[in-house]
């Protein structure tokens, strides 16, 4: 049994032993059970075989603090369910549990007069706290950040702060690092849990402390977070305003998601879908139309530009009949080499960081891949043709393995070229690297296709 089939074995366990305990109104066991499973296991054994009336009922009788961490779990619609099921003083305990930035997470999602009650329901703190980080401008560093963190004076000793730790720990997202600031809130600098417990016990903070931070100002982008992170190997960063004032942090595990979304939005662009937040198996038909019919229909109109260039060369296709087999295998190879060569620049974008800059060196590049792939390219389908395709003529085999020669070097450069140029007028990278670069690819393999062959034509070479 793999790993996959022995968790659903588990959860299939969990879940009747569940059910045992609510039948048996075996309230002791059934929280014994809870306290006893971790909290994503649970989220997906509530969604997968319990009625959300069951599911409120297991809330209502279980700690609220694994409340909250079950809740950030479950998904969209069953969270939007439970609001609706719990009373409002119920809604403020579970808000006082969770983290901010699970709460805004969620909040995001919910209809106005849903997200009015939750924000009604919470304290004034809370409510606070979460309306500034919904006010942040969407994939944000604010927008992602949580408040949920430690904040110590330089002044204090080693057993003060671990004191003050102690009553923080339950609220905090992390104690692995703690962060030091003054009066106004302004960022100093940083200790680690480590360092608080192996000093002596009336040592400063300010002693020990860390005074080359690393921080994110609240506006920056999400993706820019991320590489951050990648960089410097954090598990924790600050968030600060413009007046370096200390306002929240982003754990990693929040990158994390941050990653997933930006490959996924990549993924959409990439393969010409408008990006469109949430899961395949949840995501309304009607919006998975709407996220593809716009490149459908610019794509159905581009290509009158190779129809446009096969209707002119059509005299030169009866002349040669055998020309037209091979246009389908010149318009595939020359997309597939701009689609590799533009997924690797876009790569080299995101973690290399490539830039206009390095326009030379990607061209360089590019280049030689491109002789000795079409070189390749070359010797083979001359060998192909002459193997599996005996009625075609050797000059002809020429010509199509001469034209996946160039096609495949302009093909190379434009899929490099096209990414560093997006970069630069501050589009998504990732956008020309899909149909566009398809679309260009194609008309390009057909003009260099039939303009050599009406060349070899003009040379007297008469292929069958």
């Amino acid at each position: 049994m793999d790993l996959k089939e022995n968790s659903l074995e588990k959860s299939k366990i969990i879940a009747n032993e569940l059910k045992v305990s609510l039948e048996e109104k075996n309230i002791f066991h059934l929280r014994d059970i809870i306290y006893d499973t971790n909290e994503v296991t649970l989220a997906n054994i509530f969604e997968e075989y319990f009625e959300i009336k069951e599911i409120l009922f297991m809330f209502k009788v279980i700690k609220k603090e694994k409340t909250a961490e079950i809740f950030a779990y479950l998904p969209q619609n069953m969270k939007q369910e439970v609001i609706n099921g719990l009373q409002d003083h119920e809604i403020k305990i579970m808000l006082d549990y969770m983290f901010t930035d699970d709460i805004s997470e969620f909040l995001e999602e919910l209809p106005a007069n849903i997200v009015k009650r939750v924000l009604n329901s919470a304290s004034n703190q809370r409510r606070s706290e979460i309306n500034m980080i919904l006010n942040f401008k969407e994939n944000s560093a604010g927008s992602v950040m949580s408040t949920d963190y430690v904040e110590l004076d330089p002044e204090l000793t080693t057993d003060e702060a671990l004191e003050m730790i102690k009553d923080k720990e339950r609220l905090a997202e992390t104690i692995s690092y703690c962060y030091i600031t003054n009066d106004q809130h302004i960022l100093l600098g940083f200790v680690s849990m480590r360092s608080i417990l192996l000093s002596p016990a009336n040592t400063l903070i300010s002693d020990i402390m860390e005074t080359d931070v690393i921080s994110v100002e609240c506006d920056e982008d999400q993706e820019e977070v991320s590489k951050i992170f990648t960089k410097y190997d954090l598990i924790v960063l600050p968030v600060v305003n413009d007046q370096h004032r200390l306002i929240g942090i982003i754990t990693i595990d929040d990158v994390y998601d941050i990653i997933q979304d930006e490959v996924t939005e990549d993924l959409q662009k990439m393969g010409g879908i408008t990006p469109i937040e949430g899961s395949y198996i949840n995501m309304p038909i009607i919006e998975m139309v709407k996220s593809r019919i716009t490149w459908l229909l610019i794509l159905m109109v581009s290509a009158t530009v190779s129809g446009m260039i096969l209707t002119k060369n059509s005299d030169l296709t009866l002349k040669i009949p055998s020309l037209v087999i091979f246009i389908p295998m010149l318009m595939d190879t020359a997309g597939n080499a701009g689609s590799q060569s533009s997924a690797m620049v876009v790569r080299g974008i995101a973690i290399d960081n490539l830039s206009i800059s390095d326009f030379k060196y990607v061209i360089k590049t590019e280049l030689l891949n491109s002789l000795i792939l079409g070189a390749i390219l070359f010797t083979v389908n001359i060998l192909r043709i002459l193997i599996f395709m005996p009625k075609v003529s050797l000059s002809i085999a020429i010509l199509i393995s001469a034209t996946i020669y160039i096609i495949i070097t302009i093909a190379n450069l434009i899929g490099g070229i096209l990414p560093l140029f997006a970069s630069t007028l501050k589009q998504d990278p990732a956008s020309m690297s899909g149909p566009i670069l398809t679309t260009v690819c194609d008309a390009i393999s057909l003009t260099i296709y039939f303009a050599l062959a009406s060349m070899f034509l003009g040379g007297g070479i008469y292929g069958v």
